[in-house]
């Protein structure tokens, strides 16, 4: 096959309304999910801070690890790092907290949407103990939804009871674990941290380490938060859903470019909406016939706002339909996702039909 040429769809993603509480609730709450987005390679350990997006490390004196397979040294990487080695649960990345006796590393982020009252959210992400010989393991992991966000000073551990407590032999080092759980929200949830947790419960010390070292190390990867697969996502009165008509009999060819005009995203937002799914089923019909491709998905955005924002919000946006992608059964591992920002306008930014025009995102199929 000729890999110098590549299929192009050009989506050009348009939403109609600005609320952001209104998106389909099925798909994964999370950004930034399995970390493959980043800010920077790791060159060492202790820099999930100043790599990771979406994500931060509560702790004022945490850290947090960052392990990245295109990671130039072996303290970083997946193949070989400072705790061990593990390939990612999907992707190329993956975090790692460390579990001491008197300090304890977090992650948090805030949600896409709060959580809806009285409603089930299907809860999992997956855990591999690292495999130094040394290091000492846990038997329970938690969650703590919050209204807010939070810091936790200095090397205090969070003492707080959590909403979920997951528990068991965490240690196997081979493999990754699944935890996962079923959750009924009661509406305040905005921000989600994780880790282990030290607290009492009818009595009871949570977050003992198990072993003489008091010290553990875990990488996590793949976290999800959405409702559960049954239930449909709330629709306000203020939606005007408008009908598009998509070509349903998408044939690729080798150097073919197809551009689909009647999707935009609005400014600022990276949320995929309802009346955007016709044209990547679309789409993906064609990507189920051929599942060996590779696909590269683009995120671009007009010159609205400053070029750091724009250009995370582009990664968001290529996340997003990535997610959409993976949700409807396309091989995680066959997208590779960038954000150019506002680098490469389609159009002219002094006017709004051209702004609607470099919102954008683009798939390349390589083969």
């Amino acid at each position: 096959m000729n890999k110098s040429k590549s299929y192009l769809l050009i989506l050009t993603l348009l939403s109609f309304f600005s609320s952001d509480y209104i998106f389909a609730q099925t798909t994964n709450l999370i950004s930034n999910s399995g970390f493959e987005l980043f800010k920077k390679l790791p060159t060492d350990v202790a820099q999930a801070k100043d790599c990771m997006i979406s994500w931060v490390i509560p702790n004022d004196v945490g850290k947090g690890e960052y392990y990245h397979q295109q990671c130039s040294t072996k303290k970083a990487g997946t193949q070989k790092n400072h705790f061990g080695e593990q390939n990612p649960h999907s992707g190329q990345a993956y975090v790692g907290l460390c579990i001491a006796k008197n300090f304890r590393e977090y992650l948090q982020t805030e949600l896409k949407s709060s959580l809806i009252k009285g409603e089930k959210y299907t809860v999992k992400l997956y855990i591999s103990c690292a495999d130094k010989g040394w290091l000492s393991t846990v038997s329970e992991f938690n969650i703590l939804f919050s209204k807010g966000s939070f810091s936790i000073p200095e090397n205090e551990n969070l003492q707080v009871a959590p909403e979920i407590k997951f528990t068991g032999d965490f240690s196997h080092k081979k493999d990754w674990i699944e935890l996962s759980t079923t959750y009924t929200a009661n509406g305040t949830e905005k921000f989600m941290t994780f880790g282990s947790f030290v607290y009492k419960d009818k009595g009871e010390i949570h977050g003992e380490i198990n072993g003489a070292f008091k010290y553990a190390h875990y990488y996590v990867d793949d976290i999800f938060i959405g409702l559960e697969e049954n239930k449909k996502p709330p629709v306000q009165d203020s939606i005007h859903e408008k009908a598009n008509t998509v070509d349903t009999s998408i044939n690729l060819t080798v150097g073919d470019v197809y551009v689909l005009h009647n999707l935009q995203f609005e400014s600022g937002k990276s949320i995929l909406l309802p009346n955007e799914y016709p044209e990547l089923e679309n789409f993906i019909r064609h990507v189920e016939k051929y599942p060996n491709q590779t696909l590269l998905v683009t995120g671009h955005t007009d010159n609205v706002g400053n070029k750091g924002d724009n250009k995370m919000l582009s990664l968001e946006r290529a996340n997003a339909i990535k997610q959409y992608l993976v949700a409807k059964g396309i091989n995680k591992n066959k997208i590779v996702i960038e954000g150019k920002g506002d680098e490469i306008p389609l159009d002219s930014n002094e006017t709004e039909e051209g702004r609607k025009k470099n919102r954008r995102v683009e798939i390349s199929i390589i083969k």
